[in-house]
C-alpha cells in the first residue's frame, strides 16, 4: 500500500521479471533512472514508497522502470523543481484511483489543475518582484566595480550601495553587516 492508503496501480505481470527480459524491453534500473533525471536513488525509491510509481521486480529484488515510470517519475521532479508539494503531486498521480467514473477523474484532475495555476501565479508575482529586486542589486553591485575602497560603509560612506541600499532587498544580504541601525530617513522610505 502507498504511504496515501491507497493500492498502486496493478502491474500487467505481478510474477517476477527476469533481468534479460527487462532490457530487452528497455526498462531501467534505479540507478539509471536517477542518472538519467538528475536525483538520487533514494529519491527514486521515495517515489516508489509514495505510491507515485510501480517498478517491476526481479526475483532477486532488483527494481526496473519501464519508460512510462520513468516519465511519469519526471513529471513529479519537474513539479518538486518548482515548488510544487509532494501531497498535490500525489493527489494527482491517485486521482484515477479514487474516481468512480472518467466524471469523477476529469472534475478532480481539473480542480487539482486549477488550484496549481494559482500558486503558480502567484509564486510568479514573488519570482516577478524578486527579480526586478536583483536587477537594482545588480546596478548597485556594478556601480562599485571601479571603486578601490574596502566594501564597507566606513570605508566608502557615499557608495551607492550604502546610500541607496533602501532601493534593494537583497542587498540587506550582500552589504556591510556592521551597519549601524537604520536612520530615522532609512526606516520611512
Amino acid at each position: 500500500m502507498s504511504a496515501a492508503g491507497r493500492e498502486p496501480a496493478p502491474r500487467p505481470a505481478d510474477e517476477p521479471l527476469r533481468s534479460e527480459d527487462a532490457r530487452r524491453l528497455g526498462y531501467r534500473r534505479a540507478g539509471e533512472v536517477a542518472e538519467l533525471l538528475g536525483i538520487t536513488v533514494r529519491t527514486v525509491h521515495y517515489y516508489e514508497e509514495e505510491g507515485l510509481v510501480t517498478p517491476r521486480r526481479t526475483s532477486r529484488g532488483t527494481r526496473y522502470f519501464s519508460e512510462f515510470d520513468v516519465r511519469r517519475m519526471e513529471v513529479c521532479v519537474r513539479l518538486a523543481c518548482v515548488g510544487v508539494p509532494l501531497r498535490t503531486i500525489r493527489d494527482v498521480a491517485l486521482t484515477r484511483l479514487d474516481a468512480g467514473s472518467g466524471d469523477d477523474f476529469g472534475r478532480a484532475v481539473v480542480e487539482l489543475i486549477a488550484r496549481m495555476r494559482e500558486d503558480f501565479r502567484a509564486n510568479l508575482a514573488a519570482l516577478r518582484n524578486l527579480l526586478a529586486d536583483l536587477e537594482r542589486a545588480e546596478r548597485l553591485a556594478r556601480s562599485c566595480w571601479s571603486c578601490p575602497n574596502s566594501p564597507t560603509r566606513r570605508s566608502c560612506p557615499g557608495c551607492s550601495c550604502e546610500t541607496q541600499l533602501a532601493s534593494s532587498f537583497f542587498m540587506h544580504l550582500a552589504w556591510d553587516p556592521d551597519r549601524p541601525a537604520a536612520s530615522p530617513r532609512e526606516n520611512s522610505s
